[in-house]
């Protein structure tokens, strides 16, 4: 079975957008290989307003990636599949299909759903060595605890730390 795998860069106080919605404060490592990252996968699951930020950019899908958006009021664009209502039944069912790992492209809400309804697998948070003060927070409300396994980390030498976690009883 596939993995979903959420990942977020966010501040050392845990915001993923700084208060204006702004994202400038995220500054990649040059040693972060972004695309041998992206080879693990071939699906990205986006929250509905992850993906209206796509659009000013006239953002078409990712080449190679399979994209889905859940939203219950859009009809987005051709090369995005949506998904609406009974979400456990499609994500499990595109779960089970051959392939790599699900990327979670965003956001706090979508993010926040998958972990209460225990779809997510693993999470990777870049912990980006800025404190932000208020903004958007990594997860938006959750009906219950979530315990973790660390997996992995790893430190750049922008100060940026890496954590990858294993999600209990997904």
């Amino acid at each position: 079975m596939r993995k979903i795998v959420a990942g977020f860069a966010m501040s050392l106080d845990g915001y993923i957008e700084g208060p204006n919605g702004e994202y400038d404060w995220i500054v990649m490592d040059k040693d972060f290989d972004f695309a041998k990252h992206m080879e693990r996968f071939d699906a990205f699951f986006f929250g509905r307003k992850s993906w209206d930020k796509l659009l000013p950019l006239d953002s078409g899908p990712f080449p190679g990636i399979k994209n889905y958006v859940f939203s219950n009021t859009l009809a987005p664009n051709k090369g995005f599949t949506l998904i609406r209502g009974d979400i456990i039944s499609q994500v499990l069912y595109i779960k089970n299909q051959e392939g790599k790992d699900i990327a979670v492209y965003g956001g706090a809400n979508l993010l926040s759903s998958l972990l209460n309804l225990n779809l997510v697998n693993e999470l990777t948070m870049s912990i980006i060595p800025v404190i932000l003060g208020q903004g958007k927070p990594m997860v938006d409300i959750l009906e219950k605890r979530i315990d973790l396994a660390l997996i992995k980390t790893k430190q750049f030498a922008n100060g940026t730390v890496q954590l990858s976690y294993y999600i209990s009883g997904c």
